[in-house]
């Protein structure tokens, strides 16, 4: 017999969680996801052309397939768990394109701080290092702006107006 729960006003079924315990569960099972994420990117460091790995590939290929299968299992028990409660994970919202033109802008802001100006909070910059140090700036930049003209061109993005509020 349904029961009336006090702090929502809401009827209960038997059997279903109240709704803030089922906030609690959904948001849960999305961070567990998350970490099942960032262990698979761990797994796929070897493939990476990142000249800064953060992981140490140390297990066979034979072992990283074993591990995804096991997070495979794991993602199929997140689902059960929520379709239990008859909760269903939130289709995605942000597109690549808007997270990747907000990484763009990130990353410009980063290479701007390489600036000798900036700089100078670590110490006095070399006279003899300015011109090589803003000439890798402007390569840095160069590259990003590049991207952001493809973005913009091939893709039909406006990175301008999403890059300000």
């Amino acid at each position: 017999m349904p029961e009336l729960q006090p702090e929502t006003g809401k009827t209960r079924q038997p059997g279903e969680l109240n709704e803030a315990q089922q906030r609690r569960l959904s948001i849960t099972c999305k961070y567990i996801d998350n970490l099942l994420c960032d262990m698979e990117h761990a797994l796929h460091t070897a493939t990476s052309e990142s000249p800064f790995p953060r992981y140490v590939v140390d297990v066979t290929d034979e072992q990283a397939k074993e591990i995804e299968g096991h997070i495979r299992l794991l993602r199929s028990q997140l689902l059960r768990t929520l379709d239990w409660q008859h909760l269903k994970p939130e289709p995605p919202e942000i597109p690549v394109t808007q997270s990747i033109t907000t990484v763009l802008a990130f990353i410009e802001i980063a290479i701007d701080e390489l600036k000798p100006r900036y700089l100078r909070g670590c110490g006095a910059v070399p006279a003899d290092t300015v011109d090589g140090l803003n000439e890798e700036i402007h390569e840095l930049l160069s590259l990003v702006k590049n991207m952001e003209n493809y973005l913009r061109h091939e893709l039909g993005i406006n990175t301008v107006a999403r890059a300000e509020p």
